[in-house]
Parts: C-alpha cells; sequence; structure tokens
C-alpha cells in the first residue's frame, strides 16, 4: 500500500509537486512518515496567501541560492480534484499527482470505500490484490471488506450465540463497524425472527452503547440466578425494556465475557457472599469481597502491560492501549 503510493513520487524528478487528494490518502501518518524520510514536506493549501509566503520564502528562496531548504521537495496538499484553480505559476512548475480511491481501488466501489476510514485501506488493498477477482459493485465491496477486513460473514449468524460472540469479539478487539458496513449487516439479520427487536445498527458501531447493554444483561443473567447487588463501578444504564437475553452460558461466548471483565471493559458485581447457584465460570463478574477485586484489577493491569504497542506503533494502537488502562483505572 505504501509502496504504490510512494512511487507516485520519484525521487530527484521534481522539487515541488501538486498533489490532488480529494480523499486524504496522503495524510496517513505512515505514508507522511515515509513521504519526509524521502526528502518530501506536505504543505497543505488552505490560504493561497499563507501557502504562498511559505513557499517563497522557506523553500523557494533557499533552492534559488543553491541551499537544499527546510526539505530536498515540496509538495502542494490540494484535498480536492480541481487543480485548475491553483495559481498559473504552481501548475507551470510543478510535477502533478493525482490521487483517488477510486484509481488505488478499481475494483471495489468508490462509495463504499470512502466510508471505511483511512486505518483499514492499507489491509483492504492488500486484500484487494490478493482475493479480487473481478470488479464488485456496491452490495459485493461490503461483503469483502466485512469479509476480509472485519472476519465477518452477516450470512452465517443464524443463532444468538454467533451474534454476540461476533459482537464481543470485534469490540473486544476495537473494531466497531463503520455505519456504511453496519447497515448493511442489520438489513440481512433483522429479517430472522430471533433479531428483529436488537437496534443491531447500533450494537455494531457503538461500543459504548453496547458494553452498557451488555453490562446490564449480565446482571440479569445473575439475577435469574438468584444473585443480587451493585456493580463495582456504576455506569449509565440502557432502557431496561431494551436488555435482552445473551447466552453467557454458551462455551464461544463464556470465554469472550471473561477477557472483557479482566480487560475492565465490563465490571464486575459486588455481592455479599457466595451464592450457591452461580456457577464456576461466572465467578469473575462478581465481587465477594475486596480482595478479589484487587485481584482482578492486577490481572487486568498484568494483562495490559503484556501487550503494550511497540515503538512502531500506530497513535490508534496506543489510543486503544490508553482505553484499556482507563478501564482498569476505573
Amino acid at each position: 500500500w505504501i509502496e504504490r503510493i510512494l512511487k507516485e513520487f520519484p525521487s530527484d524528478l521534481s522539487r515541488f509537486w501538486i498533489a490532488a487528494d480529494p480523499d486524504d490518502v496522503l495524510l496517513d501518518e505512515q505514508i507522511l512518515v515515509s513521504l519526509r524520510s524521502r526528502g518530501f514536506e506536505l504543505l497543505p493549501f488552505e490560504d493561497s496567501v499563507a501557502f504562498r509566503t511559505d513557499y517563497e520564502e522557506r523553500y523557494r528562496a533557499a533552492w534559488d541560492r543553491g541551499e537544499p531548504g527546510p526539505a530536498e521537495a515540496l509538495v502542494l496538499h490540494l484535498r480536492s480534484g480541481a487543480v485548475d484553480d491553483l495559481p498559473w505559476d504552481y501548475l507551470r512548475d510543478g510535477r502533478r499527482v493525482s490521487l483517488s480511491l477510486a484509481d488505488l481501488f478499481p475494483k471495489l466501489s468508490y462509495g463504499v470505500v470512502r466510508q471505511i476510514g483511512s486505518e483499514h485501506l492499507e489491509a483492504l488493498f492488500d486484500a484487494q490484490s490478493k482475493h479480487a477477482a473481478q470488479t464488485l459493485g456496491e452490495a459485493g465491496t461490503k461483503d469483502f471488506i466485512l469479509t476480509h477486513i472485519f472476519g465477518l460473514s452477516p450470512y452465517l449468524i443464524a443463532r444468538p450465540e454467533a451474534l454476540w460472540r461476533e459482537l464481543m469479539r470485534l469490540h473486544f478487539s476495537d473494531k466497531v463497524l463503520p455505519p456504511v458496513l453496519a447497515s448493511h449487516v442489520a438489513s440481512i439479520l433483522e429479517g430472522q425472527v430471533g433479531f428483529k427487536d436488537l437496534p443491531l445498527e447500533k450494537l455494531f458501531t457503538s461500543k459504548g452503547y453496547f458494553l452498557r447493554l451488555v453490562q446490564d444483561a449480565w446482571e440479569q443473567f445473575l439475577t435469574r440466578d438468584g444473585v443480587t447487588g451493585l456493580r463495582a463501578a456504576h455506569a449509565a444504564r440502557v432502557d431496561q425494556e431494551a436488555v435482552p437475553e445473551i447466552p453467557f452460558e454458551h462455551p464461544d461466548v463464556r470465554v469472550l465475557v471473561d477477557s472483557m471483565f479482566l480487560d475492565g471493559m465490563l465490571h464486575p458485581v459486588s455481592i455479599d457472599g457466595a451464592p450457591a447457584g452461580i456457577p464456576h465460570w461466572a465467578k469473575v463478574g462478581v465481587v465477594e469481597d475486596p480482595d478479589a477485586l484487587a485481584k482482578l484489577v492486577a490481572e487486568g493491569a498484568s494483562r495490559l502491560a503484556a501487550s503494550l504497542p511497540g515503538i512502531d506503533a500506530s497513535h490508534r494502537d496506543w489510543a486503544h492501549a490508553s482505553r484499556r488502562l482507563g478501564e482498569v483505572i476505573s
């Protein structure tokens, strides 16, 4: 993906470039770092006077004196395709490059690709190269992205445990579906009897709503086993009438619930004593005494410490780690 973008900017070919980039492809942090490592600097064209002042005083004047200047080459970044609206001397001196998701993803629907988020483009470009044998329409593109980027096939979700397993897997890995894909998944699932009353789009797009609903469903699940208590961390509740029955006891769901409690995404319920009716696997979601809560927090902190992003990780990886840390602290 990065090499495909960088090949549009051969070194030593020009000092001044004009990049028509309506989809902000060049603003990806890895692409910016790669461009700068090759001697290119990106300057947004948002105000013509400000740009000309910067270009003339910092770059062009130094180059005319035979000096390297702030960078070996400057890229005028235009967040549209209206290149002809630029000043005539820029058009005369600059080498033009056009970057569009429509050109970079010729086998996929442009209207869908532009809505999925820049963090997925690298993986999608790789998937297109390997698996897109023919040009796909809008629905085909949605299915392609769901399969190869999110590992989700809504056509295979037929039972409640399958739906909640996939929802928990996605949110636990911080993969919230873009609205265009969530709507597509909902349109496929809402025709099934067991899913008709669920706010499917919201469950796939809002991590906060999903976690509040699962929290309420967990307390409802414990109540059925005769366990009552208060949450260790109080949070806003969803409409009680909207709380569904989640099959927590199913093995596929159970293992993810366990991880969500250890990571602090779900908050255990404080109870008095140890009711005989509660299954052993469910004890991760209850706090019988302060020492048990301390152990849970310590385990969550240890899991977080063992999975901290590396020095080359993106800002998104660190943002995800900071959210997990916030949950453990809370």
